[in-house]
């Protein structure tokens, strides 16, 4: 039987090891669940550098042998989404007027790219979800281990056993926030300035059932 407790999951099948270093106050609502990958090769390195004081982190990681660890406690904030894209902008559903502010954001003259970007970002912190992609604030971030290839801009292929393992803690997840699949969760590279392929793999297999 799977219960939280104190914002940890009770699972024999998932491993608590709590950070407080990626912790960073509290979230009131969680909305969604962002998918990412570490770009290193083992789990082992990003609990090291967790450990050493690291403050960029997600609430659970899956090494490659599918071992889940709950790094965070899901009361707590994680610094994992980074800056935003513009959903309505992406969707092609913004009105006249914000799809006018948005651009001008964007290419404002007389700032640096990092900067407009920023901008962007911050206004569509202003909006509810999910008129805007999931945030740091209410969403809960998973990060599987897989390195990434610069050649072909790709993440390597996730191991059977982190598929499975993903799709558990998914499932768990869903039934505990009452969660929708098909809406709530995202690929990190779909919603921010990410690498592109990040999270996509993890999202396909959740939603079709099949490892590709």
């Amino acid at each position: 039987m799977t219960t939280v407790k104190n914002g940890i999951i009770v699972d024999k099948r998932i491993t608590a090891k709590r950070y407080n270093s990626i912790e960073h106050g509290n979230i009131n609502n969680v909305t969604s669940i962002v998918l990412h990958r570490t770009a290193g090769s083992s789990a082992t390195s990003s609990l090291n550098a967790y450990a050493a004081g690291q403050k960029t982190g997600a609430h659970f990681l899956i090494a490659n042998d599918g071992t889940i660890y709950q790094t965070a406690s899901l009361e707590k904030v994680c610094w994992h989404v980074g800056i935003l894209y513009s959903r309505c902008a992406d969707e092609k559903s913004c009105d006249p007027k914000e799809l006018k502010t948005v651009n001008s954001l964007l290419h404002q003259k007389g700032f640096s790219f990092s900067t407009r970007v920023r901008n962007v970002s911050r206004h569509e912190l202003g909006k509810a979800y999910p008129l805007r992609y999931p945030s740091n604030s209410d969403s809960l971030g998973i990060e599987v281990v897989g390195r990434f290839n610069k050649t072909t801009n790709t993440f390597e292929r996730p191991t059977n056993e982190q598929f499975k393992s993903l799709k558990l803690l998914v499932d768990i997840l869903i039934k505990e926030f009452s969660l929708n699949l098909n809406k709530d969760v995202y690929a990190h590279g779909v919603i921010a300035r990410k690498k592109k392929a990040e999270g996509i793999q993890l999202l396909q297999y959740l939603k079709v059932g099949v490892a590709p």
